[in-house]
């Protein structure tokens, strides 16, 4: 399966436990980097689910650091949360952490180890996360579950987010 959305997310499924995921922005690597693993940066595109809020966003980004997530609604809190540890870590280049997803109730919905990788492509930045998933059916239900548009719609408020920095850096850097 190769798949891209009319905004730019590429998805593949190169093997049975697999998703890729492909995006480009046109912002420098380190930016994207920032804007991907700094808390008060993923508060500011992660966009929740209709009728949810992010409760917590917490991300230390280094081998060992964690990963905490979760958001909230008027029926729970939390309604859902992320959590996982990271095991490898290259800054600015890739990084590996584990990620768990459960209900509010504690019930797990999801496992599997993603990989972010960035590269510089012309004056913007090329990332690819690979998620690994347990079983071919824990994959095919994360793509049924329309990660896609959501990833996207978040992916088009990073990208308004990172030209805002990208032009304020190059107004320091003309001073």
């Amino acid at each position: 399966m190769n798949t891209t959305s009319p905004q730019g997310l590429q998805i593949s499924t190169p093997t049975d436990t697999t998703i890729v995921l492909t995006r480009t922005f046109d912002a420098p690597r380190r930016l994207v980097w920032e804007a991907m693993f700094t808390p008060d940066r993923m508060r500011r595109w992660m966009l929740p689910p209709p009728g949810w809020t992010m409760a917590t966003c917490e991300c230390d980004a280094r081998v060992g650091g964690k990963l905490s997530v979760s958001w909230k609604s008027d029926e729970a809190d939390p309604v859902m949360t992320l959590r996982g540890e990271f095991t490898e870590v290259a800054l600015h280049e890739h990084a590996v952490h584990t990620e768990t997803m459960a209900l509010g109730s504690g019930q797990t919905v999801g496992s599997l180890v993603e990989k972010h990788e960035f590269a510089d492509q012309g004056a913007g930045t090329a990332m690819s996360i690979t998620q690994t998933y347990d079983s071919k059916e824990d994959r095919d239900g994360a793509l049924a579950s329309g990660m896609d548009q959501g990833m996207e719609a978040c992916y088009q408020k990073l990208d308004a987010l990172l030209g805002e920095r990208s032009q304020g850096n190059a107004a320091v850097n003309a001073r």
